[in-house]
């Protein structure tokens, strides 16, 4: 609706009206995290969990009303149709910019359980946020190199018990677990330092959703395999500058609706062939998703 404007009379309406929908939603969800602290009944604990509910829910509308006042997007959405489930489930998805975050919130609002995304440890530092993601009992990972896993195996423990500590509260208290499978939003200079076999991806790490699957796989019934392209930005790399703006044009979100079954839920710790299958199959799924990147960067160009 006022899209129109200027971008920088938008960025100012954006930087103003994202973080204080952050601050008034994240400030009482606080609240419920320490009074389950300090009440430790289960009682007390499914009442904090049942407003935390409605409280993201009001959070992700209100971020959808903010994009619809600001910026003039045309969705994409393409795939399998996302049926509206109660139970909880997996989302995985290529990882593109912070944008990811209220975007996959768009795509799926009202059709699946609250989200909640597997985070970087760093990130439980930004005010309100961070605690509010804890709150909420989202996992925090540490991302360490391979050569310190190597000096201190221990350290792979950490990201292990947190992700089995979420996966937990998903049984109690239905949810969706978003997995940016990557471990870091995609830049070309990353991919080259990565080694990535990928024109349009990073390498898949296939630790923590396995992990997930196999802790929770035979109590939900679909992964969500999400595609995102951002084709048309200003700045390719940085979808969330346009959206800022008010300049993000065009989304494109593919779904890929995949099933439950024995093949991707397994012991990825104890079972040396599962995690053989798993960690293959994941970059099969890769190379797919690469693929369908190209192809509507290829059409969306063409179209321009």
């Amino acid at each position: 609706m006022l899209a129109f404007l200027p971008s920088p009379v938008l960025l100012l309406l954006n930087c103003i009206l994202i973080p204080l929908n952050c601050v008034v939603i994240a400030t009482p969800i606080m609240l419920l995290g320490l009074i389950r602290i300090l009440i430790p009944l289960s009682l007390i604990a499914n009442l904090c969990e049942r407003c935390n509910f409605w409280l993201y829910r009001i959070w992700v509308f209100d971020n959808a009303m903010i994009l619809k006042l600001t910026n003039n997007i045309k969705w994409h959405i393409s795939g399998d149709q996302v049926p509206k489930i109660r139970k909880s489930c997996v989302v995985i998805s290529n990882h593109l910019s912070w944008a990811d975050i209220i975007i996959l919130c768009c795509v799926y609002r009202g059709r699946i359980p609250t989200t909640k995304f597997f985070m970087k440890h760093s990130l439980i530092y930004i005010p309100f946020v961070g605690l509010a993601c804890y709150a909420l009992g989202m996992p925090f990972l540490r991302r360490y190199s391979r050569e310190k896993l190597l000096k201190d195996p221990k350290l792979r423990n950490a990201d292990i018990e947190s992700t089995k500590k979420a996966c937990k509260r998903l049984v109690a208290n239905p949810s969706s677990l978003i997995n940016f499978v990557e471990g870091t939003r995609f830049t070309p200079i990353k991919a080259k330092l990565a080694r990535s076999q990928y024109q349009n991806l990073m390498p898949p790490k296939a630790a923590s959703v396995a992990i997930a699957l196999g802790e929770i796989g035979k109590d939900i019934d679909y992964v969500f395999n999400t595609t995102l392209v951002y084709p048309h930005n200003r700045y390719p790399s940085k979808p969330f500058i346009d959206l800022l703006k008010g300049r993000l044009k065009d989304v494109y979100a593919d779904i890929e609706l995949v099933n439950v079954t024995p093949e991707i839920s397994g012991d990825y710790l104890g079972d040396k062939a599962y995690k053989h299958q798993f960690t293959m199959h994941l970059r099969d799924v890769w190379q797919e998703k690469d693929q369908k990147i190209s192809k509507i960067l290829q059409d969306a160009a063409s179209q321009k």
